[in-house]
């Protein structure tokens, strides 16, 4: 006797006691077929299977029994020894995108999901829906009209205790990544360098969309009426000069809701870009950088980012001789101790001109410059000046040392070749012309005689 456990579904069910009813004499074959939605035929069929079989005879002779199209045992146990031995509490979509990247096994997701949860494995992010609070804003229409910029902080570096911060920037129509720097802090240096990516790969965007930090807004945020009377005006930082130099606008806002698509991507890049930098034993600043930029964000783009399209594309190509190192440089202006030297971030340089000390000749404050490879140069007459940090032990020593040094320089300086230079056929190299004699007629016109 075949004690199997037999479950009839709600249509099995039916035709079950459809079937009771038609032996029991109670209603006709045809009436069954009707009942059934069955021919004749087949009910005659069914009859006699049931008074053999019983109710074994009704559910599919298929149930529970593997199809010629589906995945080999052995197929599905490599995916699961995969999971557990090498990206255990990985996101099962994003396990699933490693799959197809670098074990060239390409199924869907829901298999990957179902497959996991099947054998017991649970998912480390149970999708959950949730009200939307507010309604979303729409995307823009156009690439490069606005980029979304923010930095991350957090433990980035598996078996690092410390917390680092993510600058990143996405492109609003396109979902497009288009700069990630990792730093110690969130500092301009890190927007510089996103934004020197995003014009390396894309170009120049129309503008950025920012949060009010200080690197891109002023602390004041408004002028009293006195002041406006004054003709004063709010400074702008650092970061937004260097933008507007370049041609680039900045808004900024206090709601981290209204930039959701970069506030989104910390959630997605706190799961799937931890975990790869884990897998591939990352844990320098400098390596994860270049993990980043040559690999994650390549693959991350392709798989959700949409393509730009060429008839709407805002992004504008730099020339090609483009300096990235001075282009992209913050300038602060600052005073010229002695003419030669000035004190910066704490800091004390002395400024060069080929290897030696120079000599500014002004008492105006000049641009310091700070480039992007962090070299400290002075501008001065649309000439960039290095300059050398030093340490003082000896304030005075110092200052007297520099001083006549200066003042050999200016006293080395020749004045008088500074001019314009004389031609050889001016009349002023020939010497004063002879004045005329009493008894020369000209005498008289000179004289008023």
């Amino acid at each position: 006797m075949n004690n199997e456990r037999i479950i009839l579904n709600m249509k099995e069910q039916k035709i079950h006691k459809i079937l009771t009813m038609l032996i029991n004499g109670k209603i006709t074959t045809s009436e069954a077929a009707r009942l059934t939605g069955l021919s004749e035929r087949q009910i005659y069929r069914k009859k006699k299977a049931f008074k053999i079989s019983g109710i074994s005879s009704i559910p599919h002779k298929n149930r529970n029994r593997p199809t010629g199209r589906g995945y080999s045992s052995s197929f599905k146990h490599s995916i699961i020894d995969l999971y557990v031995s090498e990206y255990s509490g990985w996101n099962f979509y994003h396990f699933n995108d490693m799959l197809a990247d670098f074990h060239d096994i390409k199924v869907s997701d829901s298999f990957i999901y179902h497959l996991l949860t099947s054998n017991g494995i649970s998912s480390p992010h149970p999708y959950r829906q949730k009200k939307k609070s507010h309604p979303p804003r729409d995307r823009k229409e156009f690439a490069g009209e606005l980029i979304q910029v923010d930095a991350s902080k957090h433990k980035w570096l598996f078996g690092d205790d410390n917390y680092y911060s993510l600058h990143g920037s996405i492109d609003d129509a396109t979902g497009i990544v288009t700069g990630c720097y990792l730093d110690k802090e969130e500092t301009i240096f890190g927007y510089q360098m996103i934004l020197k990516q995003t014009i390396q790969n894309y170009g120049f965007p129309e503008c950025l969309y920012s949060d009010y930090r200080t690197v891109f807004q002023s602390t004041k945020k408004e002028l009293s009426i006195e002041e406006e009377l004054q003709g004063k005006h709010i400074e702008n930082t650092r970061f937004t000069t260097m933008l507007k130099h370049n041609g680039i606008d900045i808004i900024s806002t206090t709601n981290p809701m209204a930039k959701g698509r970069i506030e989104r991507l910390w959630r997605t890049f706190q799961d799937r870009l931890y975990h790869e930098l884990k897998k591939h034993n990352i844990s320098s600043l400098e390596k994860a950088n270049d993990f980043i930029s040559n690999d994650f964000l390549p693959r991350y783009n392709n798989r959700f980012a949409l393509p730009i399209d060429d008839n709407k594309n805002l992004f504008v190509c730099p020339i090609d001789d483009f300096d990235y190192n001075i282009e992209l440089a913050t300038y602060k202006e600052y005073c010229i101790h002695g003419h030669c030297y000035l004190r910066f971030n704490n800091k004390t340089f002395v400024i060069l001109d080929h290897d030696s000390n120079a000599y500014i000749d002004t008492k105006q404050k000049v641009k310091v410059y700070t480039f992007l490879d962090g070299s400290i140069h002075v501008l001065f007459n649309n000439i960039f000046y290095p300059t050398k940090e030093v340490k003082i032990t000896d304030k005075q020593n110092f200052i007297s040392e520099l001083t006549n040094a200066s003042k050999k320089i200016k006293t080395s300086i020749d004045y008088s070749k500074q001019g314009k230079e004389n031609s050889k056929s001016s009349p002023w190299r020939k010497g004063l012309p002879s004045m005329p004699s009493k008894e020369c007629c000209t005498y008289s016109y000179f004289h008023g005689c």
